[in-house]
């Protein structure tokens, strides 16, 4: 025990003093020998308790500093762990963005081609559905390109908040929104960092064509239907489309006017 000596040191100094006490009481003095007798076995049972709180406190100190320890080490290690499945979800996104465009050998090359939207005008204003769906097959390319990085970026960073109980975090939030948002709490980290400069770009233009982005894929599928006729799709389904279009005053594509 820590101090022990002070406490054995103390204990002998009450000890001689309750002996010299007793050395000056008259020898018919019997009670004056029990009360200094039992003054002295009172402190020393207090010092003595004293110590054993104290040395008790010291014991919950240090027990509390190594499950600190053994927290933030838990920590780390998950955190470690985290990055190396991010790791993997970034570069398995990345794979799958380039596979499914056809025609980039790496995300860099995928914004400058995100950029072109030459395909939304026939998409939005054009009522052939021939040329509805050529512009609807080379811009599909590129948007189910950029939504799948995205998406695994979102996939990615979410195991990492996650591990390190990121509060405040809405993981309800589309792909392009949550990276835009929440990107500051994890383009520092190692395997993020190299995906920052085309994901952030993506994302803000993205954001940015959200409604020429739903009216295509409304486009698309109504071009479907005027080509191999409305029995194909959930007319219904489109009617509420082309609704939820008008209320949030998004373009309505001319092909889909009338279904």
């Amino acid at each position: 025990m820590p101090n022990l000596r002070l406490l054995s040191l103390i204990t002998i100094f009450v000890i001689l003093v309750v002996a010299a006490a007793i050395y000056h009481i008259a020898p018919n003095d019997l009670s004056g020998y029990g009360s200094i007798a039992s003054a002295g076995g009172s402190l020393l049972a207090v010092i003595w308790f004293s110590g054993s709180l104290w040395y008790q406190s010291t014991q919950l100190k240090e027990q509390r500093a190594q499950f600190q320890a053994q927290f933030r080490h838990l920590q780390e290690a998950s955190r470690r762990d985290s990055l190396v499945l991010a790791k993997s979800i970034l570069e398995r996104a990345e794979e799958k963005a380039i596979a499914l465009h056809g025609k980039i050998n790496s995300i860099d090359e995928l914004f400058p081609l995100y950029m072109q939207f030459d395909e939304l005008k026939p998409l939005i204003e054009s009522t052939d559905p021939a040329v509805v769906q050529d512009a609807y097959s080379s811009w599909i390319k590129k948007e189910g390109a950029a939504t799948t990085f995205i998406k695994g970026i979102k996939s990615a960073a979410s195991v990492y908040l996650q591990s390190i109980e990121t509060k405040d975090i809405d993981y309800t939030k589309t792909p392009e929104e949550f990276v835009l948002i929440y990107g500051c709490w994890f383009w520092g980290q190692p395997f993020f960092e190299a995906y920052q400069g085309p994901a952030n770009l993506l994302c803000d233009w993205m954001v940015r064509l959200e409604p020429g982005r739903k009216a295509a894929h409304l486009a698309g599928i109504a071009s479907a239907g005027r080509m191999f006729g409305i029995n194909f799709l959930k007319i219904d389904k489109v009617r509420e489309d082309i609704q939820e279009h008008r209320e949030k005053d998004y373009p309505v594509p001319k092909i889909a006017e009338g279904l």
